[in-house]
């Protein structure tokens, strides 16, 4: 999983870093402003996820979205609490206020883990159509009942009925 954080001060950027991996997570890079933000996003492929806070040293981080589309999933960090409408219309799971608690970050992080598991698995969706396809009237029926006698359970295949 490529997971990344743009935050522009330094301590809280490892201190995030270090919570993040305390949970089991690898962190692959650390960005430190709007611009910078900016170009490593035109210059390599989007993460799976962006831990960001919204207040950076060169500006707010929805110039990002503004001058790049970004299609990664977002746990906005930061201090303010009101940017929390404005960051839900972008690609948002949660917004963490600092400082961060342990328990809200770890809480975030199923709540992405579960948003992409959940996602639909085409190679099984396309094995179910195939089966369905080439036997469509073959249907499977019972071939057994079990019923109780006294107190045992007994099992009657079909024919014996």
């Amino acid at each position: 999983m490529n997971i990344i954080i743009i935050e522009d001060e330094k301590p809280a950027a490892r201190l995030l870093q270090r919570k993040v991996e305390k949970l089991g997570l690898q962190i692959t890079t650390l960005l430190h402003s709007v611009d910078e933000s900016i170009h490593w996003f035109q210059n390599n492929p989007h993460p799976d996820l962006i831990f960001l806070d919204i207040q950076l040293s060169d500006g707010l981080s929805f110039e990002i979205f503004e001058n790049i589309e970004i299609s990664s999933a977002v746990i906005f960090t930061t201090a303010y609490d009101e940017y929390a409408l404005r960051a839900f219309k972008l690609n948002s799971i949660d917004y963490l206020l600092k400082p961060i608690d342990e328990d809200d970050l770890a809480t975030a992080i199923n709540k992405f883990k579960q948003r992409t598991s959940s996602a639909p698995n085409l190679s099984l969706d396309f094995d179910m159509i195939k089966r369905m396809l080439v036997n469509p009237l073959e249907k499977s029926f019972k071939k057994r009942f079990t019923i109780k006698m006294g107190q045992q359970l007994k099992m009657i295949n079909i024919d014996e009925v």
